[in-house]
Protein backbone atom coordinates (compact mmCIF):
# COMPACT_ATOMS: atom_id res chain seq x y z
CA UNK A 1 0.00 0.00 0.00
CA UNK A 2 0.90 3.52 -0.94
CA UNK A 3 1.24 5.81 2.19
CA UNK A 4 1.83 9.35 2.85
CA UNK A 5 1.86 10.77 5.93
CA UNK A 6 0.26 14.38 6.14
CA UNK A 7 1.37 17.20 8.96
CA UNK A 8 -0.60 19.74 9.81
CA UNK A 9 1.54 22.29 11.32
CA UNK A 10 1.31 25.75 12.82
CA UNK A 11 3.88 27.23 14.79
CA UNK A 12 5.34 23.99 15.54
CA UNK A 13 9.32 24.67 15.04
CA UNK A 14 10.40 23.19 18.54
CA UNK A 15 8.86 19.90 17.55
CA UNK A 16 8.55 19.08 14.28
CA UNK A 17 12.22 18.15 13.54
CA UNK A 18 11.66 15.28 15.74
CA UNK A 19 8.46 13.99 14.45
CA UNK A 20 10.17 14.10 10.52
CA UNK A 21 13.33 11.99 11.87
CA UNK A 22 10.52 9.46 13.65
CA UNK A 23 8.88 8.74 10.56
CA UNK A 24 12.14 8.67 8.66
CA UNK A 25 13.14 5.92 10.98
CA UNK A 26 10.48 3.65 10.51
CA UNK A 27 11.00 0.22 8.45
CA UNK A 28 9.18 1.42 5.40
CA UNK A 29 8.91 5.52 6.06
CA UNK A 30 6.23 6.96 4.09
CA UNK A 31 6.16 10.22 2.24
CA UNK A 32 5.66 12.84 4.11
CA UNK A 33 3.49 16.04 3.28
CA UNK A 34 4.25 19.32 5.76
CA UNK A 35 1.34 22.16 5.31
CA UNK A 36 2.09 24.95 6.98
CA UNK A 37 -0.45 27.13 8.24
CA UNK A 38 0.73 30.51 8.50
CA UNK A 39 3.34 29.62 10.89
CA UNK A 40 5.49 32.66 11.97
CA UNK A 41 8.32 30.73 13.32
CA UNK A 42 10.71 28.36 11.59
CA UNK A 43 8.36 25.67 10.63
CA UNK A 44 8.59 25.85 7.11
CA UNK A 45 12.34 25.90 7.42
CA UNK A 46 12.18 22.90 9.38
CA UNK A 47 10.42 20.92 6.99
CA UNK A 48 12.85 22.21 4.35
CA UNK A 49 15.68 20.68 6.69
CA UNK A 50 14.20 17.48 7.04
CA UNK A 51 13.36 16.99 3.67
CA UNK A 52 9.79 17.04 3.58
CA UNK A 53 7.51 18.07 0.60
CA UNK A 54 5.76 21.45 1.91
CA UNK A 55 3.26 23.37 1.58
CA UNK A 56 3.38 26.73 3.14
CA UNK A 57 0.15 29.14 3.46
CA UNK A 58 0.26 33.33 3.67
CA UNK A 59 -1.68 33.23 6.58
CA UNK A 60 -3.29 31.34 8.94
CA UNK A 61 -6.25 29.12 8.33
CA UNK A 62 -6.86 26.57 10.34
CA UNK A 63 -6.56 23.00 10.84
CA UNK A 64 -9.16 21.91 8.15
CA UNK A 65 -7.75 24.02 5.09
CA UNK A 66 -4.20 22.75 6.35
CA UNK A 67 -5.93 19.13 6.01
CA UNK A 68 -7.94 19.90 2.99
CA UNK A 69 -5.08 21.10 0.56
CA UNK A 70 -2.94 18.40 2.11
CA UNK A 71 -5.32 15.58 0.87
CA UNK A 72 -5.96 16.97 -2.92
CA UNK A 73 -1.46 17.58 -2.89
CA UNK A 74 -1.08 13.75 -2.52
CA UNK A 75 -4.22 12.43 -3.72
CA UNK A 76 -1.76 9.63 -6.05
CA UNK A 77 -1.44 7.47 -2.47
CA UNK A 78 -3.53 4.76 -1.44
CA UNK A 79 -3.72 6.07 1.80
CA UNK A 80 -3.07 9.24 3.97
CA UNK A 81 -1.84 9.26 7.57
CA UNK A 82 -2.55 12.65 9.37
CA UNK A 83 -0.30 13.20 12.44
CA UNK A 84 0.27 16.50 14.51
CA UNK A 85 3.49 17.82 14.44
CA UNK A 86 3.83 18.96 17.88
CA UNK A 87 5.25 15.52 19.34
CA UNK A 88 2.01 14.69 20.71
CA UNK A 89 1.13 11.05 17.83
CA UNK A 90 3.82 9.32 18.28
CA UNK A 91 4.97 8.40 14.67
CA UNK A 92 6.29 4.61 15.74
CA UNK A 93 2.43 4.28 15.83
CA UNK A 94 1.72 4.64 11.91
CA UNK A 95 2.52 0.83 11.26
CA UNK A 96 -0.49 -0.14 12.89
CA UNK A 97 -2.69 2.31 11.66
CA UNK A 98 -1.24 0.77 7.97
CA UNK A 99 -1.73 -2.52 9.37
CA UNK A 100 -5.31 -1.97 9.93
CA UNK A 101 -5.91 -0.50 6.79
CA UNK A 102 -4.07 -3.52 4.83
CA UNK A 103 -6.57 -6.01 6.89
CA UNK A 104 -9.41 -3.95 5.17
CA UNK A 105 -10.74 -0.94 6.83
CA UNK A 106 -11.15 2.63 5.19
CA UNK A 107 -11.18 4.81 8.04
CA UNK A 108 -8.53 3.74 11.19
CA UNK A 109 -8.93 6.66 14.27
CA UNK A 110 -6.28 6.56 17.21
CA UNK A 111 -7.80 6.90 20.26
CA UNK A 112 -6.90 8.57 23.57
CA UNK A 113 -7.27 7.35 27.12
CA UNK A 114 -9.55 10.74 28.15
CA UNK A 115 -6.98 11.02 31.61
CA UNK A 116 -5.53 13.76 33.74
CA UNK A 117 -3.08 13.92 30.73
CA UNK A 118 -5.29 15.73 28.64
CA UNK A 119 -5.97 19.31 29.34
CA UNK A 120 -9.45 20.00 30.69
CA UNK A 121 -10.42 21.83 27.71
CA UNK A 122 -9.55 18.85 25.39
CA UNK A 123 -11.41 16.01 27.47
CA UNK A 124 -14.69 18.62 27.57
CA UNK A 125 -14.82 19.26 23.34
CA UNK A 126 -13.19 15.29 22.94
CA UNK A 127 -16.42 13.89 25.51
CA UNK A 128 -18.99 16.45 24.13
CA UNK A 129 -18.45 15.75 20.34
CA UNK A 130 -17.33 12.18 20.29
CA UNK A 131 -20.79 10.94 22.41
CA UNK A 132 -22.31 13.11 19.46
CA UNK A 133 -20.84 11.85 16.52
CA UNK A 134 -21.81 8.42 17.80
CA UNK A 135 -25.38 9.34 18.24
CA UNK A 136 -25.27 10.49 14.89
CA UNK A 137 -23.21 8.37 13.39
CA UNK A 138 -24.95 5.05 13.42
CA UNK A 139 -22.03 3.98 15.10
CA UNK A 140 -19.07 3.95 18.24
CA UNK A 141 -16.92 6.82 17.60
CA UNK A 142 -14.87 6.76 20.36
CA UNK A 143 -12.28 10.00 20.05
CA UNK A 144 -13.77 12.50 17.70
CA UNK A 145 -10.83 14.76 17.93
CA UNK A 146 -8.24 12.81 17.84
CA UNK A 147 -6.23 14.04 14.34
CA UNK A 148 -3.94 10.73 14.62
CA UNK A 149 -5.54 8.51 11.62
CA UNK A 150 -5.38 7.16 8.25
CA UNK A 151 -8.05 7.55 5.50
CA UNK A 152 -8.17 5.84 1.70
CA UNK A 153 -8.12 7.22 -1.25
CA UNK A 154 -11.73 6.24 -2.20
CA UNK A 155 -12.93 8.14 1.51
CA UNK A 156 -11.05 11.30 0.66
CA UNK A 157 -12.94 11.48 -2.81
CA UNK A 158 -15.91 10.90 -1.37
CA UNK A 159 -16.40 12.48 1.70
CA UNK A 160 -17.36 16.44 1.65
CA UNK A 161 -15.62 18.26 4.37
CA UNK A 162 -16.63 22.30 5.02
CA UNK A 163 -14.69 22.67 8.43
CA UNK A 164 -11.94 24.91 8.37
CA UNK A 165 -10.84 24.79 11.61
CA UNK A 166 -10.73 21.96 14.39
CA UNK A 167 -14.52 20.63 13.98
CA UNK A 168 -13.24 19.45 10.61
CA UNK A 169 -12.02 16.03 13.06
CA UNK A 170 -15.45 15.64 13.93
CA UNK A 171 -17.17 15.87 10.13
CA UNK A 172 -14.88 13.44 8.65
CA UNK A 173 -15.81 10.62 10.69
CA UNK A 174 -19.58 11.35 10.85
CA UNK A 175 -19.64 11.75 7.16
CA UNK A 176 -17.04 8.89 6.21
CA UNK A 177 -19.73 7.11 8.72
CA UNK A 178 -22.67 7.47 6.53
CA UNK A 179 -21.29 6.48 3.72
CA UNK A 180 -20.65 3.24 4.88
CA UNK A 181 -16.83 3.42 5.08
CA UNK A 182 -15.48 0.54 7.46
CA UNK A 183 -13.90 1.52 10.77
CA UNK A 184 -11.09 0.76 13.00
CA UNK A 185 -9.05 2.11 15.90
CA UNK A 186 -5.88 2.10 17.19
CA UNK A 187 -4.84 2.76 20.95
CA UNK A 188 -2.47 5.95 21.03
CA UNK A 189 -0.92 7.25 24.21
CA UNK A 190 -1.93 10.52 25.53
CA UNK A 191 1.15 12.91 25.12
CA UNK A 192 0.55 16.23 24.96
CA UNK A 193 4.09 17.68 24.06
CA UNK A 194 3.70 21.43 22.67
CA UNK A 195 1.09 23.97 23.05
CA UNK A 196 -2.55 23.55 21.96
CA UNK A 197 -3.79 25.79 19.82
CA UNK A 198 -7.40 25.04 20.75
CA UNK A 199 -9.12 26.99 22.44
CA UNK A 200 -12.63 26.92 24.40
CA UNK A 201 -13.62 30.29 23.18
CA UNK A 202 -13.68 30.00 19.35
CA UNK A 203 -13.15 26.43 18.21
CA UNK A 204 -16.32 24.35 21.10
CA UNK A 205 -18.51 27.03 19.81
CA UNK A 206 -17.04 26.18 16.12
CA UNK A 207 -17.33 22.07 16.87
CA UNK A 208 -20.73 22.71 18.79
CA UNK A 209 -21.98 24.42 15.09
CA UNK A 210 -20.94 21.82 12.67
CA UNK A 211 -22.45 19.10 14.66
CA UNK A 212 -25.98 20.91 15.04
CA UNK A 213 -25.41 21.20 10.95
CA UNK A 214 -24.43 17.57 10.90
CA UNK A 215 -27.45 16.37 13.05
CA UNK A 216 -30.15 18.64 10.89
CA UNK A 217 -28.64 16.93 7.07
CA UNK A 218 -30.13 13.75 5.64
CA UNK A 219 -29.14 11.01 6.36
CA UNK A 220 -27.04 10.92 2.90
CA UNK A 221 -24.17 13.76 3.20
CA UNK A 222 -23.97 15.84 0.23
CA UNK A 223 -22.42 14.63 -2.56
CA UNK A 224 -19.89 17.08 -3.70
CA UNK A 225 -15.96 15.75 -3.77
CA UNK A 226 -13.10 17.82 -0.61
CA UNK A 227 -12.11 20.22 -2.29
CA UNK A 228 -8.52 21.98 -2.24
CA UNK A 229 -7.78 25.36 0.21
CA UNK A 230 -8.86 28.31 -1.44
CA UNK A 231 -5.97 29.76 -3.45
CA UNK A 232 -2.91 31.37 -2.74
CA UNK A 233 -0.75 28.59 -1.36
CA UNK A 234 2.85 28.77 -1.32
CA UNK A 235 4.88 25.75 -2.82
CA UNK A 236 8.56 25.09 -1.50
Amino acid sequence: MRVAALVPAYQAAPWLGDVLARLRALAEPPHVLVVDDGSRDATAQVAREEGAQLISFAGNRGKGAALKAGFLALRDFEAVVTLDADGQHPPECVPAFVRAAEDGADVVLGTRERSAAMPPGRRFANSLSSAWASAIAGRPIHDSQCGFRLFRREVLERTPLGGGRYEVESEMVVRAARLGFRFAEVAVPTLYAGESHLTLARDVPRIVAMMTRLTLESLSPPAEPPHAAESGEERA
